[in-house]
């Protein structure tokens, strides 16, 4: 019996340290693919089309913000993340940018599903969304716009003369969205 109030002792004192440790405050950036894009208000006469699901290399996905080091190694920005995963962010982002052409209207983007189905169907596909040792931005993808009657509009996007410090992870996440920005600029221009 002498033992059962030393181990509710102990016990208690345990809680109690476990309970009174300090909270230390998260200090990780979050960014957002194109959340300074004034979107433009009358695009209503403007073509309608649907961003479909992107594609981007399996390794880039998720909430990390990556580029490659000098030895090759792909390295996480430290102390950064993504608000979303890539391929969630990108239909929203690349939507959001060719509104902000004033050329196309997005009725809508991936995940949300396609009502409008009269409208064209933008697809694409990333080979490169990263930066690498140098610190020149490598934004390269494949675009296909399916129009309703099956015929189909494609090209090959790359992005040019980005370069980053290989520091400050805002000014990266700006060159990734100026890269985007044309993108969006050569697909919105072929609606």
């Amino acid at each position: 019996m002498k033992s059962f109030p030393f181990i509710t002792l102990i016990v208690a004192a345990t809680l109690t340290g476990c309970v009174n440790l300090k909270p230390k405050p998260d200090r990780t950036q979050v960014f957002a693919l194109a959340s300074d894009v004034a979107a433009l208000v009358d695009v209503a006469d403007k073509p309608e089309c649907y961003i479909s699901r992107v594609e981007v290399p399996g390794f880039l996905d998720g909430t990390h913000i990556y580029y490659r080091s000098a030895n090759g190694a792909l390295e996480s920005a430290a102390g950064a993340r993504w608000v979303e995963a890539v391929s969630v962010a990108l239909p929203r982002a690349i939507g959001t940018h060719m509104q902000a052409t004033g050329f196309a209207q997005v009725r809508a983007y991936y995940p949300w599903p396609n009502k409008t189905r009269d409208a064209p169907k933008v697809s694409v596909q990333f080979e490169r969304f990263s930066a690498n040792a140098a610190g020149q931005v490598e934004v390269i993808a494949l675009w296909q716009i399916e129009m309703k009657s099956g015929s189909k509009r494609e090209g090959r996007y790359i992005a040019t003369d980005l370069s980053w410090d290989g520091v400050e992870v805002a000014d990266y996440v700006a060159k990734l969205n100026a890269a985007l920005a044309g993108l969006a600029a050569e697909i919105a221009q072929e609606l």
